[in-house]
């Protein structure tokens, strides 16, 4: 069937859903192009779609950052920015306040949609769109990026064992257990949501996609590897959000070791987050710095050439986030043949790589077995292009945007037809 068929739905009136997420179109990093993705699809799909999202964005990028959806359909409702001096705008706790503020007045004061949607970010929002989903009477699903509060307290926003924790677990946990429908992103974050108290009907997996061009601009064709002066360098590239919940220190100092065996390691990060500060004095501790190159985050028309620099795509994931969030940066390497280099705990997507051997998995802190997995696939080439290839035949026999988009298709008309029964 067309998917801009909009007789889908038959003669009733359209349905109507909000979706809620606070970065969206035109901010070019990778979540925010997933909620765009879901708003066109659903559009197209014959939904009335009101995304109700921020002014500032959390990436700008220079450049091209894909259609519009508005010309698909999609009616954004943007809160405004915060009218205060820059270094207030700096404090995210008040930056979410500000937001949620916003989006209670469109939330509370418009007539309902027929479903709610909404991501995990900014966390407030999560209770808020419970708490208008519960008083409204409609459909509420939940797409978990994130857990929460349990990504605050594992980074020590929140303490442990205090009021406020108590307090952010008993509402955090209420808003998850009101949904009518969670999704997780894969099995270890459907098994913590059901921790939670969801119960196993409410919980449905639906992965992220690769988003961006799919395409990979290999060898001399690729003008960034002769602008960042690559030559026949072998190039590890780290692809997206430097963040609380990934960790670097252990890849780092693998790489500091693998140097003495292979002279032409390079790494190069393309992104920001909370943590490039961080990656980049330990850059500098480490005396890496003629090894490591820093990029901002690219337009999705450059991913052919940035990740086309990768002999190896680089996923990192802190210890304790297990569970809590599931790097999108894997798909994206997949999705393009690229082999992966994961260094984390056990996990969702250590899981991934092993069951497709789609690359190679090292545990936190074994910084000496980077180096050993870092000289071995420098020495067979081979071994990397076949990985490669059967991430990608993985990535298009189950893991596609129009696979989800699909999923989340089915999951939406569920709900609908529940609320209007």
């Amino acid at each position: 069937m067309d998917p801009r068929d909009q007789s889908r739905f038959g003669p009733a009136a359209r349905p109507r859903m909000v979706l809620l997420e606070q970065f969206f179109y035109p901010d070019g990093w990778g979540g925010a192009e997933i909620p765009r993705d879901l708003a066109v699809h659903l559009a197209r799909s014959g939904w009335r779609v009101d995304v109700i999202c921020g002014t500032e964005q959390y990436a700008p990028v220079a450049g091209s950052v894909g259609a519009d959806p508005r010309a698909e359909g999609v009616n954004i409702r943007r809160v405004p920015a915060l009218p205060m001096g820059r270094d207030v705008r700096k404090c995210k706790a008040l930056r979410q306040a500000w937001f949620c503020g916003w989006a209670a007045l469109r939330l509370f004061l418009r007539r309902p949609p027929d479903v709610f949607v909404s991501q995990t970010n900014p966390p407030p929002a999560i209770p808020l769109v419970a708490l208008a989903a519960r008083i409204w009477r409609k459909p509420f699903i939940l797409i978990a990026m994130d857990l929460y509060p349990e990504v605050l307290l594992e980074h020590g926003t929140i303490a442990r064992g205090g009021m406020l924790a108590r307090v952010a677990t008993a509402v955090f946990g209420w808003a998850y257990r009101s949904a009518s429908v969670v999704v997780a992103l894969g099995p270890s974050m459907a098994d913590r949501i059901r921790a939670k108290g969801v119960p196993e009907g409410k919980v449905v997996e639906i992965g992220n996609w690769a988003t961006g061009d799919l395409g990979v601009i290999r060898g001399s064709a690729n003008r960034l590897r002769t602008d960042l002066d690559l030559g026949d360098c072998f190039v590890l590239v780290y692809s997206g959000n430097l963040g609380v919940g990934h960790e670097f220190e252990t890849l780092l100092r693998g790489v500091a070791i693998a140097c003495e065996q292979v002279p032409t390691i390079r790494i190069v990060f393309f992104g920001s987050g909370a943590r490039l500060s961080e990656v980049r004095q330990l850059v500098q501790d480490l005396g890496l710095e003629h090894r490591v190159n820093f990029g901002p985050v690219v337009p999705a028309e450059r991913l052919p050439e940035t990740l086309g620099l990768a002999d190896l795509g680089v996923v990192t994931l802190r210890k304790g986030f297990e569970g809590l969030m599931v790097p999108s940066k894997l798909l994206g390497y997949m999705a393009r043949g690229i082999p992966v280099l994961y260094v984390g705990p056990p996990s969702d997507a250590s899981v991934l790589v092993s069951r497709h051997g789609c690359g190679l998995c090292v545990g936190s802190g074994e910084s000496a077995a980077v180096a050993r997995t870092i000289v071995e696939a420098y020495g067979n080439r081979e071994k990397l292009t076949a990985m490669g290839r059967a991430g990608q035949q993985a990535y298009e026999a189950g893991m596609t945007r129009d696979q989800a988009l699909s999923s989340y298709d089915d999951v939406l008309r569920r709900c609908l037809d529940a609320g209007r029964g």
